[in-house]
């Protein structure tokens, strides 16, 4: 009989037989949410769902952090789901936690850890997370929650009474601030599952104005909400974030109460009819700011203004806290890395672009892919590294890599159906194959799903361009640099601009947005072939001649028939001629 020590995690709907004999269909339809919530959350933080039968869940996870973490995250995601839904119509879940030894059978687990975590969780309140101490000698020194002491309890089956804690949270009716929390002493939280989490404390309102409150408020939830549609990086929920509304707080203190690496904070103030809202993205683990802007507005109309200006906040903070993540990433050794380590590393290559280091972005995903099988943003980088090969003429065999690239999308869009990016992935492949229809649909559904997503703009942007309709592109790709006027795909927001000015026939536009593309980022065949062929078109022969000799360094082994291969053959022919007229022998 196989026995091991691990964290175990019981969750069970409170009211749940209730709502089923009110209204069955909707009962069912809340519990389904409920544990795909749930199923989601323990994979994400390294756990495996053991069982679920009725309206319980039991989980076992290697690390009583991660179980605890975990159970904090997914009473939050709850909370947020329930919002959506009638009161009468929401499940509430008790949680327990347990550290202990268990009973190993096949796939199954038994044993006092379990039963344990069974008692633990009836001692809940609804929405409430309870542990036992040998959780709480756990995660001595590694967490950083507020835990109220429920004393001893003696338990049915379980020989010794278990000494009970609840995390406060205010549905346990005590809160972070409860005099009777304790904390258990960590400078910072390790993230949810290695992934580094966000929380947005309320906007503050410099003014007096009652409107202008509503207004701050209004900016905070809708930045929650669209950072949550980045689907990277969990975001603390919307009422443990609001419980800093109107304390004095700093940006560090914060983080460690909340449980988050990085604080959005800012400020609105009016005077007449303008407005000037102001962000600052902070990184709680060293003080240092990531980002700041300013926003100044004539306020016309409240909801127009305050979406308008939370989607440019989102579009700016979501590239930020990714080159964050990546510069972490690639300063940590590169020993032990978990698969957030990993898929930062690959991002971090990835955008280096070059055929050694696209490769190498390739390497990191997989290998993220080994310790978290379905993480959606390994197989991003995966799919994106095959048309990298593809786009720049890496490959020795286009039909083999298309193919990898689509398969890899796929597999994204399957671990996450609402992830902008993975949807960004599998329309931006479905187009290398030229099924544009099917491409352009998938792509709408990334930017429905985050329409702050400077990635998925430019993406269907681009994508418009190659079906040969340039001029509806183009609005898309410039709102992508609006959105994101520091993102590392800058150099390529740019080139798209050029390619599709290029395919209007306007030779000047063309010109300058691939000489800017350039100016950021010096080798890109793509571009110089703009640059040589407008310049020709344009009758400049010297500067198109130059031109060339620079595109001939950086793509030697460009043929005519590479253009034929991803571009329409109209527009390919005209570049053709083009690159010809200037001297080209391809």
């Amino acid at each position: 009989m196989e026995r091991r020590l691990a964290a175990v995690l019981s969750a069970d709907a409170a009211g749940f037989t209730a709502l089923m004999a009110r209204d069955e269909a909707a009962a069912l339809a809340a519990l389904d949410s409920s544990r795909s919530i749930m199923g989601g959350l323990v994979r994400q933080h390294g756990g495996r769902v053991v069982d679920a039968v009725g309206d319980n869940l039991l989980a076992e996870f290697p690390s009583a952090v991660d179980a605890v973490l975990c159970a904090v995250a997914v009473q939050a995601q709850i909370a947020d789901a329930n919002e959506e839904l009638a009161p009468d119509n929401r499940l509430v879940f008790r949680i327990g936690v347990n550290v202990g030894d268990l009973v190993v059978l096949g796939e199954r687990i038994a044993g006092d850890g379990v039963n344990v975590a069974a008692r633990l969780e009836a001692l809940a309140t609804p929405g409430g997370v309870t542990v036992s101490r040998a959780v709480m000698e756990h995660i001595e020194g590694k967490v950083q929650l507020p835990f109220v002491d429920r004393g001893e309890h003696a338990m049915k089956n379980v020989p010794r009474p278990v000494h009970v804690f609840e995390i406060a949270t205010e549905a346990t009716g005590t809160g972070p601030a409860s005099e009777g929390a304790t904390h258990s002493p960590s400078p910072h939280v390790p993230g949810f599952g290695g992934s580094s989490t966000i929380a947005v404390l309320p906007f503050r309102n410099l003014g007096n104005d009652p409107e202008q409150e509503y207004f701050a408020d209004g900016i905070t939830e809708d930045l929650i909400a669209s950072l949550a549609a980045l689907r990277i990086y969990p975001i603390i929920s919307r009422n443990s974030s609001f419980a800093f509304k109107g304390r004095q707080r700093d940006a560090a203190g914060a983080g460690r109460e909340l449980g988050a690496h990085y604080i959005v904070t800012g400020s609105v103030r009016r005077a007449d009819r303008q407005v000037r809202v102001t962000a600052e993205l902070e990184d709680t683990h060293d003080g240092h700011q990531l980002w700041s802007g300013r926003y100044d507005r004539e306020l016309n109309d409240y909801f127009a203004v305050q979406d308008e200006i939370t989607a440019a906040i989102a579009g700016a903070l979501g590239p930020a806290l990714i080159q964050s993540e990546m510069l972490h990433a690639i300063r940590r050794s590169p020993e032990n890395p978990d698969a957030w380590d990993c898929v930062h590393r690959g991002l971090w290559y990835l955008y280096r672009y070059t055929r050694e280091e696209v490769t190498q972005a390739r390497a990191w995903a997989e290998r993220a892919l080994e310790l978290q099988p379905d993480l959606p943003m390994a197989y991003c980088i995966i799919a994106f590294s095959h048309m990298y090969e593809v786009v720049y003429g890496w490959t020795t065999d286009r039909l083999v890599s298309i193919r990898l690239s689509a398969r890899a999308a796929e597999r994204a869009v399957a671990a996450d159906r609402k992830n902008p990016m993975a949807l960004t992935a599998l329309g931006f492949s479905c187009a290398l194959t030229g099924d544009h229809e099917r491409g352009l649909a998938v792509l709408e559904q990334a930017v429905d799903a985050n329409p702050s997503s400077a990635l998925a703009l430019w993406s269907l942007g681009s994508t418009l361009n190659v079906a040969g309709r340039p001029d509806e592109g183009i609005p898309l790709v410039e709102k992508a640099m609006r959105l994101s006027p520091q993102d590392p795909l800058t150099n390529e927001f740019l080139f798209s601009l050029a390619s599709a000015h290029f395919q209007a026939g306007r030779y000047q536009e063309a010109l300058e947005h691939a000489e800017r593309s350039l100016s950021l980022k010096p080798d890109q065949p793509g571009a110089w072939r703009v640059v040589t062929a407008a310049n020709a078109l344009l009758d400049r022969p010297e500067a198109a001649r130059q031109a060339l000799g620079h595109l001939s360094r950086v793509a030697p082994d460009m043929l005519s028939d590479h253009l034929r291969g991803h571009l329409h053959p109209d527009l390919a022919e005209r570049y053709t001629e083009a690159l010809r007229k200037a001297g080209w022998k391809g």
